[in-house]
């Protein structure tokens, strides 16, 4: 009786420890959701996979002007379909923090924006950010709220104004960016087709050394 105790406790342990660890091994990412077909941004530069290419964020027309500070800049990347995001990769010489946004798609709104990443300084590039995004989504806006060129602006544009008190105000540099990057997580399915793919031309491989 214990004996048959102690192999049914062992049993339920492994099955456990099996399960924990399928559930808790690392992903394997998806492919650059930002690549693929139909994708837009306000800056197309910034999705072309080019690195030598540069965009550069937009500022929202009601809010340009030329007294006082100035608003945020951004970029709206728009998908063709809805994904679940878990990572996001910034290719930027600039940057210095933003934050970013995901549309939840609600019908009431044009977009319903909410905050995903409130990032307060940028150390490196490329900069990875990971995200716990509990919904899919199409668009996710990048909002610039600091660049490196944030100073040179604000004493060019002090100089221009000589004293009289005009456009004086705190004024943000457009981002420069090279690239972003949107992934996900792939799905038992795509990892079971890329290993089937793999065993073939592995398959393959063996027949023509055989020859």
């Amino acid at each position: 009786m214990f004996y048959r105790f102690t192999v049914t406790l062992s049993l339920i342990c492994l099955i456990f420890i099996a399960g924990c660890s399928a559930l808790f091994s690392e992903q394997e990412w998806s492919e650059n959701y930002a690549l693929m077909e139909g994708v837009q941004a306000t800056s197309p530069q910034m999705i072309d996979g080019k690195m030598n290419t540069v965009g550069e964020t937009t500022f929202p027309a009601s809010t340009e002007g030329f007294m006082g500070a100035n608003a945020a800049s951004q970029v709206v990347i728009t998908l063709p379909e809805k994904k679940v995001i878990r990572r996001i990769v910034i290719h930027s010489d600039n940057l210095s923090a933003f934050d970013i946004y995901a549309d939840k798609g609600s019908i009431a709104v044009e977009a319903d924006w909410q905050l995903i990443k409130d990032v307060k300084s940028v150390k490196q590039s490329p900069f990875q950010i990971s995200l716990l995004i509990p919904y899919p989504t199409d668009r996710i806006r990048l909002r610039v709220l600091g660049t490196k060129d944030d100073a040179l602006l604000n004493r060019r544009q002090r100089a221009r104004s000589a004293g009289r008190g005009w456009n004086t105000g705190n004024r943000r540099a457009a981002a420069k960016i090279r690239e972003i990057e949107l992934y996900g997580y792939k799905t038992a399915e795509q990892v079971e087709a890329e290993e089937a793919s793999e065993n073939r031309e592995k398959e393959l491989d063996d027949l023509l050394d055989l020859e």
